[in-house]
């Protein structure tokens, strides 16, 4: 909704950060939806090993639709993590990114992680709020890692929570998808992914390559 309502205002010729921010300041306790998280795991990936180069991007990208600094903080540790799981090859844990975090607010954001990982991901719901989805996702991931199928487990546990279920599915995705790679996603799935405009999982491959830098 929030991303609807920025975006439809961008005839105007403003820059779309200017028109994220107007609409945070028209609306400072409803401009903290869970738009922007759900899209910037993918800023990690020309980022890899530059941890302080990501976290300024997700902030950007995230900023572009989203002004809320509870936006800008979840879109930086998840992207951080995002790239520790690429390098690693396994779910770091999140909260090596709150380097990268004012200091301020690092307290807080314990809480929020302590309390995802403490708690079953079914009561993170209504999860439109960028907290509440990033605890639901965060939740799913955590509460799943002794399956034998992590990233389907993972992935399935996001979806059963309910509310804006493809939202936090996204993006316990990013995470799952990067720590196991894309040969661990099931193949049933993999046969139906598509996107706009069009595309097949071939193209949605040469795009990911793309976003990474790396030849088809």
């Amino acid at each position: 909704i929030q991303t609807r309502r920025v975006l439809s205002e961008a005839s105007s010729g403003d820059e779309l950060s200017a028109i994220a921010l107007a609409y945070h300041g028209r609306h400072p306790r409803n401009s903290a939806g869970n738009g922007s998280l759900m899209r910037t795991g993918v800023v990690a990936l020309p980022f890899l090993g530059h941890g302080a180069a990501a976290a300024s991007e997700a902030v950007a990208v995230s900023n572009l639709t989203h002004a809320d600094r509870r936006c800008a903080d979840a879109c930086v540790l998840w992207t951080l993590a995002v790239g520790s799981a690429i390098d690693g090859g396994t779910i770091p844990d999140i909260r090596a990114g709150l380097e990268h975090v004012p200091s301020e607010r690092h307290d807080r954001w314990i809480a929020v992680i302590d309390e995802a990982e403490s708690r079953e991901p079914g009561v993170f719901t209504p999860n439109g709020y960028v907290i509440k989805a990033f605890q639901a996702a965060w939740s799913s991931i955590t509460h799943s890692r002794s399956a034998n199928d992590h990233l389907r487990s993972a992935l399935v546990q996001a979806v059963r929570i309910g509310n804006d279920t493809d939202t936090v599915a996204a993006i316990a995705g990013t995470l799952l998808g990067a720590a196991y790679g894309a040969s661990r996603i099931p193949n049933e799935w993999v046969t139906e992914l598509h996107g706009w405009p069009g595309y097949d999982t071939g193209d949605l491959r040469r795009v990911a390559r793309s976003a990474a830098g790396v030849s088809s």
